[in-house]
This record gives C-alpha cells, sequence and structure tokens, in this order.
C-alpha cells in the first residue's frame, strides 16, 4: 500500500488532475498526469496517485480486486518512477476485469513510459514472481 502522504484522496485534487492533466490511454487503463507547480508543489512534495474503478465494472469486490492489482503493479515500479511534483490518477477500464497480472503490470509500465513517469536510468517493466501464481485472470 502507498503511504498515505502519495495518495490523492480528496474529490477536488482528482478533478483538478482530470481539468489540468494529460492524459495516457491503453485498454487496461487511462493515466492522467500533472505536474504540480509554484506554491502547490511546495507544500505537497513528491509523487501522489489515486486510482479510480466505476461502477460500471462490478461490485465493490470486483472493483476493489481491480484497486489492488493496480496498485500493486505501481508498487513494483515505484523504484524507477520519476518522484518530481507529480500527480497521477489512474482509471481502470473494462479490460482490467479479465487482465491477467502481466498484462496489468505491461499496460501500466507503457502508460507511465508514454506519460514521462519512469526515470531514464531505471529498468523498465519490473514483473512479480515467475511461476505464474498471479497469472489467472479473474473471474466473473
Amino acid at each position: 500500500m502507498l503511504p498515505t502522504v502519495q495518495r490523492l484522496r480528496d474529490n477536488r485534487e482528482f478533478r483538478l488532475v482530470y481539468a489540468r492533466g494529460r492524459s495516457f490511454a491503453h485498454p487496461v487503463a487511462v493515466i492522467y498526469t500533472m505536474r504540480r507547480v509554484g506554491e502547490y508543489a511546495v507544500i505537497v512534495s513528491g509523487l501522489r496517485v489515486g486510482f479510480v474503478v466505476s461502477k460500471k465494472q462490478g461490485k465493490a469486490v470486483v472493483r476493489n480486486r481491480i484497486k489492488r492489482r493496480l496498485r500493486e503493479a505501481l508498487r513494483r515500479q515505484l523504484k524507477i518512477l520519476d518522484n518530481g511534483p507529480i500527480d497521477v490518477v489512474i482509471v481502470a477500464r473494462n479490460k482490467a476485469i479479465h487482465a491477467t497480472t502481466t498484462e496489468i503490470t505491461q499496460a501500466l509500465d507503457e502508460l507511465l513510459r508514454r506519460g514521462g513517469l519512469l526515470n531514464a536510468s531505471g529498468p523498465h517493466l519490473v514483473t512479480g514472481n515467475s511461476n505464474g501464481a498471479n497469472e489467472r485472470p479473474m473471474p466473473q
């Protein structure tokens, strides 16, 4: 789980990222990124991330599972992310329901790279365990 200071929680912050940020789409998810500037960047420093899963995706159990899988994919990439004053909102799409862990990780890696959030010196596509234990798609 991300530390509290690295989470977007207020609706106003999400709306600000949607309105002023840039978006990058993938069939599994969409990310919105916004670099904080001025006084706002000094008050709250570092990377902050918020996750959104629509009620159209399913009931609470399904939505929370999608969020957990997105959080884990992001957690694996934290060491190579740009730690500047940036807000990121990750919005799950319908394909996230049936995507494997590898597909989610690859999608997030591609989106972070396209958004310019990965450090140039870091490796890309940090994957999980190699035994395939997390490779099952989510049940319907």
